[in-house]
C-alpha cells in the first residue's frame, strides 16, 4: 500500500519521463486520460498502452500498490481533489480575456458573500468588537492569512487593540492568554485547519468571543461562536487566482465599517489624525487612501 501522502501525477510523469519502455508507456497511457483509466477494465488499458494484462498489473505494483484496484481508488481520488490541474484548460476561456475574467470572478465573489451575510450577525458581531479589549484575527494559508493582517489594519486606526496571526503556534498562545473582553476573529476557506481550530476553542474556553468566517458545515463554524458564512466556486481555471480573497476582503471590510459607524466620533477622530499625519508627508493626501 502506497502512503497516504504518495503523489500518484508526480509519480506517473516521472516514470513516464524516465521508466523503462512499457512502465513509461503505461504511466503516459494513464495520463492522457486518467478518467479513463479510474474506470476502464484491465484489458481496456492495456490496449490503449499497447502492452499486456499482467503488465498493468505489475506496473500497479511496482509503484506500491496491492493490485489495480488500489491502484484506481488513489488515482480517482486525486482526480477528485486536484483533477483539473492534471491537463489544464486554456488560460483565457470563451467568455473574454484575462482582464475581463479577473474583473468578472472578483465581482460575483463579492456578489455571493453579499447575499449569504446576514445583517443580524454582522451587527453582533461589530457590537462585540466595538466593546472588546483586544481583538485578535488568526488566519492560515494564503487569502485567509491576508484577510487575518487586513483585519488588524482596519480596526487599529478605529482606535481598537488588535493583533493578527498567522502561525499556529502563536494563535494557540495568543489564545491562552484570552480573557472575557478578548474576541477572536478566525478566517480559512476550508473550515478545516487544526491549529486554528484548536486556538478558537482555547480561546472560548477562557472566555473570549470567537467569530469565524468560514464555509458552513465546518469544524471551524462549529468551534466558534459566531460564524459569517462564505463558500466561493473556484472554478475550472488553474490559471486564475482564487476569488476568494475578494470575498474575504469585502467581508472584512463590512465588518470593519459597521464597527466604525458603532464607535462614530472617536473612531472619525482617530482617522482624522492619521489623515492629518498623512498630510504631511505628501501633497495629494486628500485623494490618498487613510493611510495606504
Amino acid at each position: 500500500m502506497a502512503p497516504p501522502h504518495f503523489d500518484i501525477v508526480a509519480r506517473l510523469r516521472e516514470v513516464a519521463d524516465t521508466g523503462k519502455h512499457s512502465d513509461s508507456q503505461v504511466a503516459a497511457a494513464i495520463l492522457s486520460d486518467a478518467d479513463f483509466a479510474t474506470h476502464a477494465p484491465i484489458n481496456k488499458l492495456a490496449e490503449k498502452a499497447g502492452v499486456s494484462e499482467p503488465t498493468i498489473t505489475r506496473f500497479c505494483r511496482m509503484l506500491g500498490f496491492e493490485g489495480t484496484r488500489d491502484f484506481k481508488v488513489r488515482l480517482a481520488q486525486s482526480l477528485a481533489i486536484a483533477g483539473r490541474f492534471i491537463a489544464p484548460g486554456p488560460a483565457q476561456d470563451e467568455n473574454g480575456s484575462v482582464t475581463s475574467v479577473i474583473a468578472r470572478s472578483a465581482v460575483d465573489a463579492v456578489e455571493t458573500v453579499c447575499n449569504l451575510i446576514n445583517r443580524d450577525d454582522l451587527e453582533l458581531a461589530a457590537s462585540l468588537i466595538a466593546q472588546a479589549g483586544m481583538v485578535r484575527a488568526y488566519g492560515s494559508g494564503g487569502s485567509s492569512s491576508m484577510a487575518a493582517t487586513e483585519m488588524e489594519n482596519r480596526l487599529f486606526r478605529l482606535g481598537i487593540a488588535a493583533s493578527s496571526h498567522i502561525d499556529g503556534e502563536m494563535q494557540q498562545m495568543t489564545a491562552a492568554t484570552s480573557n472575557k473582553d478578548t474576541v477572536i476573529i478566525a478566517y480559512s476557506l476550508s473550515g478545516e485547519i487544526k491549529p486554528l481550530i484548536e486556538a478558537v476553542m482555547i480561546a472560548r474556553r477562557y472566555g473570549a468571543k470567537t467569530i469565524a468566517f468560514t464555509a458552513p458545515g465546518t469544524k471551524l463554524a462549529a468551534a466558534a461562536e459566531l460564524v459569517m458564512p462564505f463558500h466561493i466556486d473556484e472554478g475550472t481555471n488553474v490559471y486564475r487566482p482564487s476569488p476568494a480573497r475578494y470575498a474575504l476582503l469585502a467581508l472584512t471590510d463590512m465588518l470593519a465599517m459597521t464597527v466604525a459607524e458603532k464607535i462614530g466620533a472617536p473612531a472619525v477622530e482617530r482617522m482624522r489624525r492619521i489623515k492629518n499625519l498623512q498630510a504631511m508627508h505628501a501633497n495629494n493626501a486628500t485623494t490618498l487612501p487613510l493611510g495606504d
